[in-house]
């Protein structure tokens, strides 16, 4: 399903279409990886009507949740599935303190903050409260978006993990991770503008720049982090969240489809 150009939901995407290496595709209208969900315009609404979700899992911290809250459609289960939920990580969580306190930060403290978003890329693939309420909808075939702040960071390893058990490759899912810089290029862009009207430090630019992009580095840590540990997708989701190999057969009934 494409978006159409009218709607302004950033960084939206229907998993639907995306091919499968051995035949057949993910089916469309069913999974959906998305921004926050909060409709702009009429069209924004209609568009979010028509998607006839059963769930929403919303993969920020409360505190993003709170200043920023979706508005869905009547009757759309909603679960605040926090993926940095009490760790050292939920800094990385772009809220209106944590921003702030990025004017305030030392040399050092930059270093650490980028050094961060590599660790926690390491850590989100084991989320296990999280992505476990993703998954067991899943496990029920419901139609599902899921979404962070922009649709990128926590969003993207939710993705990677669904692409991987569907079937796809890691370089498939690898490619469809890197597009968040396309859809996000041109918001990417006005941020970037808006910056460079003040004399702020070079670093803090740095860092905003890196932590606004998906990067190939940040994918290869968190597959990593996964299969340094285990053989297959399979060993690893029954493992760490209990999806067992009939689930993921249910998962490739309800979200796959030959061409």
């Amino acid at each position: 399903m494409d978006i159409p150009a009218n709607v302004t939901f950033s960084n939206f995407r229907d998993l639907g279409g995306l091919p499968l290496p051995q035949g057949g595709r993910i089916k469309e209208g069913k999974i959906f990886r998305t921004c926050r969900l909060k409709p702009k315009t009429e069209e924004d609404k209609v568009f979010l009507d028509g998607l006839k979700l059963d769930c929403v899992v919303d993969l920020r911290v409360p505190r993003e949740v709170k200043e920023k809250p979706d508005e869905l459609p009547l009757g759309v289960e909603y679960v605040n599935a926090s993926v940095f939920g009490d760790t050292k990580f939920q800094v990385l969580a772009p809220t209106n303190r944590t921003k702030l306190a990025l004017l305030f930060c030392s040399d050092e403290q930059f270093g650490e903050i980028l050094q961060g978003i590599r660790d926690s890329y390491a850590y989100m693939p084991y989320a296990r409260p999280a992505y476990k309420l993703l998954f067991d909808r899943l496990n029920e075939g419901k139609t599902v978006a899921f979404h962070c702040t922009a649709g990128k960071d926590r969003t993207g390893v939710a993705a990677m993990m669904i692409e991987l058990a569907l079937g796809r490759t890691r370089e498939q899912a690898k490619e469809e991770y890197l597009r968040s810089n396309i859809l996000r290029a041109n918001s990417n862009s006005k941020i970037l503008k808006i910056m460079h009207k003040f004399p702020l430090r070079k670093e803090l630019y740095e860092v905003v720049e890196y932590s606004s992009r998906v990067h190939e580095e940040l994918f290869d840590i968190a597959y990593a982090s996964i299969f340094d540990k285990y053989p297959r997708i399979e060993d690893f989701l029954a493992a760490e969240y209990g999806v067992t190999e009939k689930n993921l057969s249910d998962w490739k009934n309800f979200y796959t489809e030959a061409e």
